[in-house]
């Protein structure tokens, strides 16, 4: 769990309370210097290896199939599906395309229409997911990235997914720009055979999905020109101006856009927090993405896709030496084929960049604005995925692959008048192997998958000093089985489950400060142990007249030494890693309803009760506690009119029940969010040619809830944003 995106060594999660932790951060004038630093070297070797026999392989293997025979083979073709049947198609549970009603695990799917109806006050696609059951998502502010908990057990246990290919669930859905996004596809419950963990190494660290996987999927197939423009303006000063355009060119789609925000934010911490913010907030955001699909084929079964974004953030945190500057990338390249005979083969590679810079002044007890120091976080991550689907025999799919990752992590501190410090220097890789089968018997769907994965850390500096932590590997094997019974047309009954397994990230490990240091930060702990869990889930599924869906789920998701941070000292402000000495289990169950009566009226509604426990017999402080982040209840409502003269109205309700800052009953904070009303009125206008014009006003917090999250962070209450939107 993150608290802060732009200052990665003052985050507190899981057990921090009031305290705040400040480091040393860095100057703009250094910042411009380090934008110097794109060569990144991160053990080609290691890297080039797996890449080049995935490459060779999938080459030998399209020449082979190509020559067998052409019998067909059954094939969801999602380019000649309506928007609405869409809808039932997702890729996420098996890496080919199906039908959700012929999968085990629950999964719903948020539409292209839906992503753009669906407000984001912060910017950050993490949004979307907070109105679904089970997913409690908070974003502290527009200037910090996304947190919560998912299946009851914390923020570390969803991976997300862009295209099948895993990224940073706190950063990349605050990077990626909605126009791309063609549908969100969200299963819950365990899936941690098809999908790696995400080594991410900063923040919470590597990311598992024992509790659910977000997968999202970018446009692939453009049928025609289009361009759209748009500009709003809203509270704090806030303009934001974008500029996208898609075609087809030959048979190639491509499409491509910008995005610049800026702002005069506002005060997000409560009334003497550590945030001391003497000013408005500011910040400047540029966004630039680009993507192609290339089909090697006349029927378009074989094809090449590559998706890339770049944005730039920078800005300062309420006081002159408070700023920011970050640089976020991400690529994601990939090779799919469909073969008559029944096979389908991906290759996916890509990369993605994390550079963080901020700096710090020497606010505090004697109230000195003059620069102290400033600091940054560099982390590049390369995922790797080769994946064989086959369908054999009627209603059977083997699916088996390999994939590949490797992150570098590397922070540095340079104090005003010295020679910059490298903090920590260290690296992070993972190789897996996993196998699925799916088949259905009649109205019987039976699913069973094995992953083996070997991963290792390699430190070459932790507290500035060179460790003797070389090469910590560890071998290991994760398992998920799935079955889904028929009971008849519109009733169905499924059953899951998953194991997971999941190393300390290299934070964790070596954190920010040395054990003897008397300043704010995170302190290490070298003798972190791996986590492992079990996650079950059981539920029914039912169509009733009138169009009426409902959905009921029950889940139980248990860790063995889970990694908690506790609080060590308020002043100075100190934290640490530790595993729990006992287990931490969540159970609970969600209930959900959707309905739509014809065109004119749609609504929706669910509630998800958690109860969440960490056992440790060894320390009543935290034995028979809460899992931080966690809410007991968690509720949504939302309703869309469709009204005459293209006017769309769309009021949706978040309720976000009471969580706990810490693992500690002595030492922990609860908060209660209370209810968040967001509305948003569309009006459409059409024009000549085809063109349209849409006016947009979105009224976010409309009960004006200032309501306290951890950290001293407050949601800043109502604001209002009006805008339009012109597609030729």
């Amino acid at each position: 769990m993150q608290r802060h995106v732009m200052n990665p060594d003052n985050d507190i999660w899981y057990c921090s309370n009031t305290a705040r932790t400040e480091e040393s951060t860095r100057c703009y004038s250094n910042v411009a210097l380090r934008r110097s630093h794109r060569k990144l070297i991160f053990g080609t070797n290691s890297l080039i290896l797996p890449i080049m026999l995935c490459a060779l392989f999938i080459l030998c293997f399209s020449i082979q199939t190509k020559a067998q025979t052409n019998n067909p083979a059954e094939k969801v073709d999602r380019y000649e599906l309506s928007l609405e049947q869409l809808g039932q198609i997702a890729v996420i549970s098996s890496k080919t395309p199906k039908l959700i009603s012929d999968v085990t695990q629950k999964v719903d799917v948020i539409t292209e229409t839906q992503v753009k109806r669906t407000l984001s006050n912060n910017r950050n696609l993490a949004e979307l997911i907070q109105y679904l059951p089970g997913a409690s998502v908070k974003v502290l502010s527009r200037n910090d990235v996304n947190w919560g908990a998912y299946g009851g057990i914390g923020p570390k246990y969803n991976v997300y997914l862009l295209q099948g290919l895993p990224i940073d669930g706190f950063v990349d859905p605050m990077s990626l720009d909605a126009n791309v996004i063609q549908r969100v596809e969200v299963q819950r419950g365990p899936a941690s055979v098809l999908y790696s963990n995400y080594m991410s190494q900063d923040f919470a660290g590597n990311q598992s999905s024992l509790a659910g996987t977000i997968n999202l999927v970018v446009k692939e197939n453009v049928d025609k020109p289009a361009t759209m423009a748009s500009l709003n303006y809203g509270s704090y000063g806030t303009i934001t101006g974008q500029l996208y355009h898609e075609n087809r060119i030959g048979n190639a789609s491509v499409f491509g856009g910008f995005r610049y925000e800026k702002s005069d934010y506002t005060n997000y911490g409560t009334p003497g927090s550590w945030l001391n913010m003497l000013k408005d907030p500011e910040y400047n955001k540029s966004r630039i993405y680009a993507g192609t699909t290339i089909p090697l084929d006349a029927a378009e079964d074989t094809k090449i896709s590559i998706f890339g974004t770049y944005n730039i953030q920078h800005g300062d945190y309420g006081r002159i030496n408070r700023g920011f500057d970050n640089y976020y990338g991400l690529l994601n390249i990939s090779y799919t084929s469909h073969f008559q005979s029944g096979f389908d083969v991906a290759v996916k590679t890509g990369m993605r960049s994390y550079d963080r810079s901020w700096e710090d002044d020497n606010y505090g007890s004697v109230k000195d604005l003059s620069l102290a120091a400033t600091s940054s976080v560099k982390q590049l991550i390369v995922p790797v995925d080769f994946s064989v689907s086959y369908k054999h025999g009627s209603g059977k799919t083997l699916v088996v692959g390999c994939d590949y990752q490797y992150a570098t992590y590397k922070t540095t501190n340079e104090p005003v008048g010295k020679a910059s410090i490298d903090g920590n220097d260290a690296s992070a890789m993972q190789v897996g192997v996993y196998a699925q089968e799916e088949m259905q018997i009649d109205n019987l769907i039976l699913r069973g998958g094995l992953r083996y994965s070997h991963s290792a850390q390699t430190i070459n500096k932790f507290e500035s000093q060179p460790r003797s932590l070389l090469e910590k590997g560890y071998d290991h094997a994760v398992w998920s089985a799935g079955v889904k019974y028929k009971l008849s047309p519109g009733w169905t009954v499924f059953a899951n489950a998953g194991s997971s397994f999941l190393l300390p990230g290299l934070k964790a490990l070596g954190g920010t400060i040395a054990l003897t240091d008397t300043t704010n930060g995170q302190l290490p702990n070298h003798d972190l142990k791996p986590e492992q869990g079990i996650g079950t889930d059981i539920g029914i599924d039912a169509e009733l007249p009138a169009n009426l869906s409902v959905s009921a789920r029950g889940f139980l998701n248990s860790i063995n030494d889970a990694i908690i941070d506790y609080v060590v000292s308020q002043t100075p402000s100190q934290t640490r890693s530790a595993n729990v000495s006992g287990k931490t289990i969540a159970r609970g169950f969600e209930i959900s309803l959707k309905q739509k009566i014809e065109n004119s009226f749609d609504w929706f509604a669910n509630v998800t009760y958690t109860k969440s426990e960490i056992k440790d017999n060894f320390d009543p402080d935290q034995n028979g506690v809460e899992i931080p982040f966690v809410p007991a209840v968690l509720g949504n409502a939302g309703v869309t009119f469709t009204l005459p003269y293209d006017i769309e109205i769309r009021p949706w309700a978040h309720f976000g029940g009471k969580i706990y800052d810490s693992n500690s009953r002595k030492g922990r904070n609860s908060y209660d969010s209370g209810v968040l009303l967001n509305v948003i009125v569309v009006k459409q206008f059409a024009l000549p040619g085809g063109k349209t014009l849409e006016a947009m006003l979105s009224l976010y917090n409309v009960t004006d809830n200032k309501f306290k999250m951890p950290w001293q962070f407050m949601d800043p209450g109502f604001n209002i944003t009006a805008g339009c939107r012109f597609d030729f």
